[in-house]
């Protein structure tokens, strides 16, 4: 009887921590790698729609507002969206060297660093790459 209740502690408490963990966070996660914090789910950009430029520029209105988790998911999605590319199959392994990609990626970088000027510096020159400031 002891281990049936002991096992519903452990259940309750794990459901608990499950709960916490899925309520979306307004602060940027884990961006840097070797955290050894658990991601945390984070808001869903107010972007207009989900091209890169839109994801951008929500990713620098967000920070502004304090929501450097929404921020975070945007230049995320940005950077999925800035990956998409036909090449051929043999091809497929290659690394991708588009400086877009790499700006994003280093907004990213900036803001788990907690450098919200250097991201929004960051955002803006891949915003210039895309043509849409």
């Amino acid at each position: 009887m002891r281990k049936f209740i002991l096992l519903g502690f452990v259940l309750a408490a794990t459901a608990a921590y499950a709960d916490r963990s899925s309520v979306p966070s307004d602060v940027a996660g884990n961006i840097l790698n070797g955290s050894p914090e658990l991601a945390k789910q984070l808001p869903a950009p107010q972007a207009a729609t989900d091209t890169v430029a839109a994801l951008l520029d929500a990713a620098s209105k967000a920070p502004q507002a304090g929501r450097t988790g929404e921020a975070q998911e945007a230049l995320e999605q940005a950077e999925t969206r800035a990956l998409d590319r036909s090449v051929a199959q043999n091809a497929a392994n290659n690394q991708i060297t588009d400086p877009l990609v790499s700006d994003i990626f280093q907004a990213r970088q900036a803001l788990g660093m907690k450098d919200i000027p250097g991201a929004l510096h960051l955002i803006t020159v891949a915003q210039a790459l895309t043509g849409n400031i």
